[in-house]
């Protein structure tokens, strides 16, 4: 973890677009696979600000 100005931490992720699973969502537009990484990571906000909902 590394803590950066403004209040920041960097969150490293690694994804793949290869594989029958993978190969269809990745030519998709607008890209699913995007949208739930930014799901992902405004759930991770929300839990690090403790405003998950009960």
């Amino acid at each position: 973890m590394e803590d950066l100005p403004g209040g920041r931490v960097p969150v490293p992720t690694q994804e793949t677009r290869i594989g029958k699973t993978a190969a269809a969502p990745a030519q998709e537009r607008p890209s699913p696979m995007l949208n739930s990484h930014r799901a992902w990571l405004d759930g991770l906000i929300r839990a690090a600000s403790g405003k998950l909902d009960a």
